[in-house]
């Protein structure tokens, strides 16, 4: 469905990755990522449904930019409006955009009342109260936790698991770079994610880029920092910035700042994790806090990321990077998960296996928020293959169904064929049913 396909070409950016892999050691496991986009014939050319055998709109190949972050203008990005949104309203759905959710309630007589208003507002909020059978709730990991948590305090799902909001998932991340002075080389060329390496058996490095023009990322850059036991983290970043205020106050300067720099996203897959909680207080009412979780402690600097970008910052001649999380220890992450976890009983997850919330029946998590680690890669196709699985065991509408009642304990059961599909079965994103193991060379 998401019509993934490797990188097909090299970049400038890809290329300095890959030597930096040379230095360390591990260029056998340099790569180029496995991406949601279209390719096609070539850059801008326009092609008829090349996915759904002709449900789907017509596609135009990627351009290579670098905006998928802030928005593809080509039509090349797989995003929901062209495949599974779009599918879906084709097969008669309703899509309420700009919509928020306020409230889910429990109906006595089964099902669910969904309140919503429309995003954003101040005024005129167009309140709409929903009634529905089923409730599937995919917010992303952050809002999820934070629904599912202020239902739970007013009352309206008091049965949620006591295991809401523990195990959530930084991916241990940290993000790092290297800026050049010039723009002799234009590091935006490529999809936003490029290649990858392993820096060693728990660090995962990936290339990150941002299209021209969008360069205001580029203040929450500063000066790299590395921690120092008993000395706090700004002071440090202050010593760096005195050591030579020339070069920190180049990194202040973000005219063409996409195309001079290299972002590198640093993941680990090592087991620690927070507890998001909610609290109230008179100055900022209803919020969410998070406190360290089980597992290892969440470090505060990973050395490898640091070490990558003194690397990537060598190789282009340039400076390396850190951002201003780094002053109070916090690093920063691009990929917020867990937090509403999958487990075997209420004592162990939020969610059944079948992605069910335990104590509401009826109610479904399907998200990021379902992962249960750090999985020190990024997690688009892990949550992609996690809602595929749950909505392939999901039964069509009046018939049995096969998956084990909630809280009955596991049991494998095969996927459904739709009754009435969408997507021809001859299409290449048809579900082919039975589904085989992939076989790992």
């Amino acid at each position: 469905m998401l019509g993934v396909v490797d990188t097909p070409r090299m970049t400038p950016a890809d290329e300095v990755f890959r030597q930096v892999a040379e230095e360390l050691g591990v260029v056998d496991t340099f790569r180029l990522t496995p991406v949601g986009v279209f390719y096609g014939s070539g850059p801008g050319v326009t092609s008829a449904d090349p996915f759904f055998g002709g449900a789907g709109p017509a596609r135009a190949g990627c351009t290579e930019c670098g905006e998928c972050m802030t928005g593809c203008r080509h039509n090349a990005k797989n995003t929901l409006p062209k495949n599974y949104l779009g599918l879906a309203e084709r097969a008669g759905a309703v899509v309420h955009p700009l919509t928020t959710v306020t409230a889910v309630r429990p109906l006595e007589s089964g099902g669910f009342e969904v309140d919503t208003e429309r995003s954003g507002a101040w005024a005129r909020r167009q309140r709409r109260t929903f009634t529905a059978d089923q409730v599937v709730i995919a917010a992303g990991a952050y809002n999820t936790q934070r629904l599912l948590l202020r239902q739970r305090d007013d009352g309206n799902l008091p049965a949620l698991s006591p295991m809401l909001g523990r195990l959530s998932r930084s991916n241990s991340e940290a993000l790092v770079g290297a800026v050049r002075r010039s723009v002799d080389v234009d590091y935006t060329r490529g999809t936003t994610i490029t290649s990858s390496f392993h820096a060693d058996e728990s660090t995962h490095v990936e290339s990150v880029r941002y299209g021209r023009g969008s360069n205001l990322m580029g203040l929450l850059t500063t000066v790299m920092t590395d921690a120092r036991p008993g000395v706090a983290r700004w002071k440090v970043w202050a010593r760096q910035l005195a050591s030579d205020p020339l070069e920190s106050a180049r990194l202040l300067n973000v005219r063409r700042w996409s195309e001079r720099s290299l972002i590198a996203l640093v993941m680990q897959n090592v087991d620690n994790s927070l507890t998001v909680s909610s609290v109230r207080s008179r100055l900022l009412g209803w919020h969410l806090t998070t406190s360290q979780g089980e597992g290892d402690p969440n470090p505060d600097w990973i050395p490898a990321a640091n070490d990558t970008a003194r690397r990537l910052a060598a190789t282009i001649g340039g400076t390396a990077a850190g951002n201003l999380g780094d002053l109070v220890s916090a690093p920063m992450t691009a990929h917020f998960m867990g937090g509403a976890v999958i487990g075997s009983t209420p004592e162990r997850g939020v969610i059944d296996a079948f992605h069910r919330a335990f104590g509401h029946p009826g109610l479904h998590v399907v998200d990021g928020s379902s992962i249960t680690a750090n999985l020190g890669v990024n997690p688009s196709l892990t949550i992609t293959a996690l809602a595929e699985r749950a909505m392939a065991l999901w039964p069509n509408r009046g018939d049995d169904d096969e998956r084990p009642p909630l809280g009955a304990g596991y049991r494998r059961v095969q996927a459904v064929a739709p009754q009435s599909p969408i997507v021809p079965p001859s299409a290449p994103a048809a579900l082919r049913l039975p589904i085989e193991p992939v076989q790992r060379p």
